[in-house]
C-alpha cells in the first residue's frame, strides 16, 4: 500500500483575530511560498487555507480563500528574492492578473503562467480556490534564461492544445493534492514539469496543425507519466493514443529525435536530478539506473556521460558538495 504524504505545511485564517489575519498570511505565504502583500475590501476581514505539498522539485499550494488581492513589488523582489515559475490553475471564482503592462482576466477553468522574478498584481473579485504548480525557473529551463517568460502566458482554451495541456494539468495537480501518493512522486513531477514547459515553449508544436501539436503533447504527457514502466516504448505510446507507431514516429520527427531517443532522453533526465537528490542517497547508482529502464550500470554511465560530460559519481559528489 503507498503511502499518503503529508502537506509539507498548513496553515488557516480561520483562528486568527479579523485584524491580524492579513499580517498573519503575508508571513505564512512569505515563509512557504512567496513574499507578498495582501489586501481585502471584505468587512469580515480576510478568509483564507493553505496547504502545500512537495512532490520532488515542483510544489503544489492548494490556496482558498474569499475575495483579496496580493501584490509582488519590486522592494519584495530584493528583501524575498525567488526565481520561480507558477502555473496558477484557477478552479473556482473570478481573477485578474497583471504584470509587465498587461492585464489578464481570469476565470474558473482557466491556467496562467508566470514569473515570479517580475513584480505582478493579482486580485480575486469574490470565493477562490485554486492551485499553483511551482518550479525553479534554472530547474525547468535547465539555465537557459531566454526561455523565461518576461509577461504572463495564459494557456489558450479555444486551442486543442491549449485545453489538453489545461486540462491534464489541471487534472494531475487536483488528484495529488486530494490523494497525495508518495509512488505517486516522480511520475507526477516528471508531467508537471514537462506540462509547463510546453505552456512557456511550445517549440515544434507551433509549426503543426492543431491535431497534430495536439497529439504531440498527449503522447509527450502520456511519457512522461509513464517514464518508470520499463515496458514503455514506441508501441505502448502508440497504442494508448490510438495512432500507429509510423504516425507516432512522424510526430516525433518534430522534435528532432525518435520515440525511443525522447524515453531515453526523459529517462536520463529523471536519474540526473535523482543522484543529487539527498533522499536518493540511500540508492546505490546501479539502483537508479535499473529504476530508469537501463539494461547495466555500464550503459548507464555511458549514456550520462555522452549527455551530462561527466559519470553518475562525479555529477553525485558534485550535488553532495
Amino acid at each position: 500500500m503507498s503511502t499518503t504524504l503529508s502537506p509539507r505545511a498548513q496553515a488557516s485564517t480561520d483562528q486568527v483575530p479579523s485584524s491580524q489575519r492579513l499580517a498573519f498570511w503575508e508571513s505564512y505565504n512569505a515563509s512557504q511560498l512567496i513574499g507578498l502583500t495582501c489586501s481585502t475590501y471584505d468587512p469580515h476581514g480576510l478568509r483564507a487555507q493553505g496547504r502545500v505539498f512537495d512532490a520532488d522539485d515542483v510544489a503544489f499550494t492548494e490556496i482558498r480563500g474569499n475575495q483579496h488581492v496580493i501584490e509582488r513589488t519590486r522592494s519584495l523582489l530584493k528583501t524575498h528574492p525567488k526565481d520561480s515559475i507558477f502555473a496558477c490553475i484557477l478552479l473556482e471564482g473570478d481573477a485578474f492578473l497583471f504584470q509587465s503592462g498587461q492585464c489578464y482576466t481570469v476565470r474558473a477553468g482557466d491556467v496562467i503562467v508566470y514569473s515570479n522574478a517580475i513584480p505582478y498584481l493579482y486580485g480575486f473579485t469574490g470565493d477562490m480556490r485554486q492551485i499553483i504548480v511551482e518550479v525553479e525557473a534554472d530547474r525547468l529551463f535547465r539555465g537557459r534564461r531566454e526561455m523565461r517568460p518576461a509577461a504572463p502566458i495564459q494557456v489558450d482554451n479555444r486551442l486543442r492544445t491549449g485545453r489538453l495541456l489545461a486540462n491534464t494539468l489541471r487534472t494531475m495537480a487536483v488528484d495529488f493534492v486530494e490523494r497525495p501518493r508518495a509512488d505517486a512522486v516522480p511520475g507526477v513531477a516528471d508531467q508537471a514539469r514537462h506540462l509547463l514547459r510546453a505552456a512557456v515553449d511550445p517549440g515544434a508544436a507551433r509549426e503543426l496543425s492543431d491535431m497534430a501539436a495536439w497529439r504531440l503533447l498527449r503522447a509527450e504527457a502520456f511519457i512522461a507519466e509513464h517514464l518508470n514502466d520499463p515496458a514503455l516504448d514506441a508501441e505502448k505510446v502508440a497504442r494508448a493514443l490510438g495512432l500507429s507507431v509510423r504516425q507516432l514516429h512522424r510526430l516525433f520527427a518534430h522534435r528532432d529525435r525518435s520515440v525511443s531517443q525522447w524515453i531515453w532522453d526523459k529517462r536520463l533526465e529523471r536519474a540526473h536530478q535523482e543522484l543529487a537528490d539527498e533522499g536518493s542517497r540511500k540508492l546505490s547508482i546501479g539502483d537508479i539506473a535499473y529504476r530508469w529502464g537501463f539494461a547495466s550500470q555500464a550503459h548507464f554511465s555511458r549514456a550520462f556521460r555522452g549527455r551530462y560530460g561527466m559519470t553518475p559519481m562525479q555529477h553525485r559528489r558534485a550535488g553532495q558538495a
